[in-house]
């Protein structure tokens, strides 16, 4: 369901807005696109979760009471994004590496960024 949609059923009033495609994001993956950020349509279904929940319950004035269904909204974003994306599933393919490990690599500065030439399909 669109999140604007039920942000505004609930008393909000944010205008129809247009972010990248997924398509478009799609393709930028495909040319080497490596982080995207979702953080908007994780802000949208937090405030759609807390609105639908006050205003079907008025009374309520628990956190927990929003911050369930606040979960459960982004949760479901964060699922279709990955899938979407192509990553999901692959958690278990990262490997991990101790703080103490990493931070060492940090400070030896082997993890410098380095910008390579997009590859081109």
């Amino acid at each position: 369901e669109d999140l604007i949609a039920i942000i505004n059923q609930y008393g909000g009033a944010i205008p129809e807005t247009y972010g990248v495609p997924v398509e478009e994001i799609q393709k930028g993956i495909k040319s080497g696109v490596r982080k995207v950020n979702i953080d908007t349509d994780n802000r949208l279904a937090i405030t759609a979760a807390i609105r639908e929940a006050a205003v079907k319950d008025p009374k309520n004035f628990d956190p927990r009471h929003f911050l369930k269904p606040s979960i459960k909204y982004m949760k479901q974003v964060c699922l279709d994004r990955y899938q979407q994306f192509g990553t999901a599933g692959q958690a278990s393919t990262i490997k991990q590496i101790p703080l103490d490990e990493f931070a060492a690599k940090y400070a030896s500065g082997e993890l410098t960024a380095v910008a390579k030439k997009a590859v081109t399909a």
